[in-house]
């Protein structure tokens, strides 16, 4: 046998790598769209003048946090339903932290930004946790 026979692969060894049934769908995608929005948006604040949605001015930051939020939760919704559960529910976790921040700085809350914000970091704490774990 030369060198190189010892890489070739034969095609029955990738059978249903890509198969978004068995690879997360489109939840991954659905999310990093909506965070992709929700950074440009973030980003886009300080140099746009506040949107009106349904005759009320938003700032882009809370569309931000709007579409952090919805991505996070249709992400998690989708891992769950695919029967990742606890990847879905550090996601939910996440967009229940977003919207806790919204709802904190639409309303001068104190207490929701510290619930948003705690929510956000056990989420991230979660997620890192359960890569780690996922590599060992």
């Amino acid at each position: 046998m030369s060198r190189d026979d010892e890489y070739r692969f034969q095609p029955a060894e990738f059978d249903g790598e890509d198969d978004p049934r068995t690879t997360g769908g489109h939840a991954p995608l659905v999310i990093v769209g909506s965070l992709g929005v929700g950074l440009g948006l973030f980003l886009a604040d300080p140099f746009v003048d506040p949107v009106g949605v349904s005759g009320v001015e938003l700032d882009l930051a809370v569309l931000a946090a709007v579409s952090l939020s919805l991505g996070l939760l249709v992400g998690g919704i989708s891992y769950a339903r695919r029967g990742r559960v606890r990847l879905g529910v550090v996601h939910v976790v996440g967009a229940l932290g977003w919207l806790s921040v919204l709802v904190g700085t639409t309303r001068s809350s104190a207490a929701a930004l510290v619930v948003g914000g705690g929510a956000l970091v056990v989420g991230a704490g979660a997620l890192l946790f359960l890569t780690w774990r996922s590599r060992r």
